[in-house]
């Protein structure tokens, strides 16, 4: 029963943190199918464009939020294993709407390194890369969000940098915590998607 109370107040916290745009009452759009476990290896677009054998040009034209809402399990667990192209940074600070350097900060990437690896189209592992991950499938749950509403402002939110500013602020729900603090480990990654499915629940965009 406490757990239940608590959870509730968790919700109601997060909810109070949504724009106005964002209103409740709208019906959602019917549900998108969500990805099984797939092949054993993988091979769909998340697997080719996340794959250490990516092209840079298939890189600098990517939509790594679109395919990584394709992946199957099976695909997550391969990217995991072999890091993320660095070129990923460079995608996020555009959809987020900030200098390069502040997702740097976010991610907690080593400046020189992580500049290095994206001239030379290396790719990013440990802390950083888990970071740089979580963000993305943050902005990947913020866009099922809006697709899955029918609210006629959805069309036009820009939810990508709606995203950007939320991640900075303090939330009650994460106990006065910024979600950018907890994406470099799977546990706080898990905890910010559960404050988001809050907000899915009761509000919808």
């Amino acid at each position: 029963m406490v757990a239940q109370v608590e959870s509730e107040r968790a919700a109601q916290a997060a909810r109070r943190q949504v724009p106005k745009k964002i209103a409740p009452g709208a019906a959602p759009k019917k549900a998108v199918a969500k990805p099984g476990l797939g092949t054993p290896h993988g091979g769909g677009a998340a697997s080719r464009l996340f794959a250490p054998g990516a092209s840079r040009a298939m890189l600098r034209n990517a939509d790594f939020v679109a395919a990584l809402r394709q992946a199957t399990t099976m695909d997550l667990v391969q990217i995991e294993r072999h890091g993320v192209p660095a070129q990923l940074l460079s995608f996020l600070a555009d959809r987020l709407g900030v200098p390069l350097s502040e997702v740097l900060r976010i991610t907690r990437a080593p400046r020189s390194t992580t500049l290095r690896k994206l001239s030379e189209g290396g790719r990013l592992h440990g802390t950083a890369g888990q970071a740089a991950l979580g963000v993305t499938r943050l902005l990947a749950k913020a866009r099922e969000m809006v697709d899955e509403s029918t609210h006629p402002d959805a069309a036009g939110f820009d939810v990508s940098r709606w995203l950007g500013e939320w991640i900075g602020k303090a939330q009650p729900a994460l106990g006065g915590r910024k979600p950018e603090e907890l994406l470099d480990t799977p546990t706080g990654l898990d905890a910010v998607m559960r404050v988001l499915g809050a907000i899915q629940s009761g509000v919808s965009v």
